[in-house]
């Protein structure tokens, strides 16, 4: 009784076109092309008002209708490893002890496992000297925070083991022979501080023999800037990059106890005139803050 209905024909283009269709395909544009932002053909008059430009902006990087499936998971990858290395920026890597690392890096470079910049770290990229409990040879506490604080350039030396403990005095004598008297004394807007860092625990229970033999190995009018302590630091080493255990540190601290200047390993003519310079112009810096 019932006919089936025959398919419409096709015209000389071979599809079917409806009015109807065509306007909701028209309506539909918008909103796609929209969730797609990546995609070329995006018609310039939105309604959206423009995003201020406060210059030329790094395209991101977003999934696309146009591209294939392969090429999308590509730019995602790409995208997850950018925003990785962003947070690993900003994240501050901590010290972590690892000794066979250290003694790698002491043998490949011979020590020098930092070498002394020609120029001072800039005051906006300079950490500060981290607060840390320590004990005089003289037999007084401090902290070595407030001792670089007090409005003078210090010279900061720091040896963890014998073998960096050796290191420090030439640096030392360079700084003096830079800043010094003929009978050694120094320029009274500069000083100098040596911390021994005793790390291992078990060094407490002969603390005082420790002391004593760096007593006897310091000169006595060195013993009140001369300092110890027993114990793990690293929330310490973290900022001052006290990241080999077996060399000495010479570290340049501005009035204001930020770090101006660094070098690890044994101390070079080149350095200590890399120092010298470096120094006399944190000096210059500070003399035109005071006249401000």
């Amino acid at each position: 009784q019932f006919r089936e209905t025959p398919p419409p024909r096709l015209s000389n283009s071979g599809m079917l076109t409806s009015r109807r269709a065509t306007s909701a395909l028209r309506r539909c544009r918008t909103p796609l092309y929209a969730s797609f932002s990546s995609c070329p053909d995006v018609p310039k008059n939105q309604n959206a008002p423009p995003a201020a430009s406060e210059g030329p902006a790094k395209p991101k990087k977003i999934l696309s209708v146009r591209a294939s499936p392969a090429q999308n998971l590509r730019n995602a990858l790409e995208a997850l490893d950018e925003m990785i290395e962003e947070a690993d920026r900003k994240v501050e890597k901590k010290y972590r002890p690892n000794m066979f690392a250290e003694f790698k890096q002491l043998n490949d470079t011979e020590g020098k496992v930092l070498e002394g910049s020609e120029t001072l770290i800039e005051v906006g990229k300079a950490k500060s000297v981290p607060s840390l409990k320590v004990d005089t040879l003289d037999g007084k506490q401090v902290d070595v925070q407030n001792f670089v604080t007090n409005g003078k350039a210090t010279l900061v030396l720091t040896a963890f083991k014998n073998y960096g403990l050796d290191m420090l005095p030439a640096w030392r004598d360079g700084f003096v022979a830079a800043f010094g008297d003929k009978q050694g004394k120094l320029d009274s807007r500069v000083q100098t501080v040596t911390l021994n860092v005793i790390e291992d625990w078990y060094m407490k229970l002969v603390s005082g023999s420790i002391t004593r033999g760096l007593q006897e190995k310091t000169p006595k009018e060195l013993h009140a800037t001369t300092f110890a302590h027993f114990g793990r630091c690293d929330e310490f080493r973290t900022p001052m990059a006290l990241d080999n255990s077996f060399v000495g540190y010479a570290h340049l601290v501005d009035g204001k106890g930020r770090i101006r200047w660094i070098a690890g390993g044994p101390a070079t003519p080149k350095e200590l005139d890399r120092l010298a310079k470096v120094t006399k112009q944190l000096l210059a810096q500070s003399a035109q803050h005071r006249r401000r």
